[in-house]
Parts: C-alpha cells; structure tokens; sequence
C-alpha cells in the first residue's frame, strides 16, 4: 500500500517556473518529478551535514561559532542579543497572555 501524500504549494516567478519545466521536459521527467529529486537531492546533502556537525567531537561553543562564521562570515550583527531575546520574550507573554 502506498503512503499518503501531502501536497506543497510553492508560489514560483513565472520566469523560474519556465525554466524548470524547460529542463523537466529536456530531461524527460515530469515537473513533479524533477522538483521532488532536486529536493531530495539537496536534503540529503543538508541532512548529512547536520548530522556530520552534531556527532562531532567539537564542543557546543565551537560548533556554534563556526556555523556563525559560515553564516555571517566575520561581519557583526548590530543590536544586543539580550535585548532581542527580552523584546521576543514581551512580544510572545503579550500574545500568550490569558492563556492559562
């Protein structure tokens, strides 16, 4: 019995959509079809490096500073994280409020 499938919609510039039934229709697949192997393709590799990352040796400070420096290279951020994180903490209190 084959699994259910659940359906993702991606809102596409009609330029990028062309272009991806173009190579779809060259390679002899469907649309469906080259999006889910181009997904699977490009999960995989992040899946890997995830896991790659979190079994390593490397201590939680390092590891989190080298994925800083992959994602921000050596620029800094401006702000305070402090602040940010107590402005996050008002906004959601704010919304949670009369929860309980």
């Amino acid at each position: 019995m084959e699994a259910q499938k659940v359906r993702l919609t991606l809102d596409l510039d009609p330029t990028f959509q062309h272009r991806l039934k173009a190579i779809a229709a060259l390679k002899g697949v469907s649309l469906q079809g080259y999006c889910q192997a181009a997904i699977d393709r490009e999960l995989t590799k992040d899946e890997a490096g995830t896991v790659e990352r979190l079994a390593s040796d490397m201590p939680d400070h390092e590891m989190f500073a080298q994925l800083r420096e992959e994602i921000f290279g050596g620029k800094l951020l401006p702000g305070n994280s402090a602040d940010l994180i107590r402005e996050a903490r008002e906004i959601r209190d704010a919304e949670t409020e009369g929860w309980a």
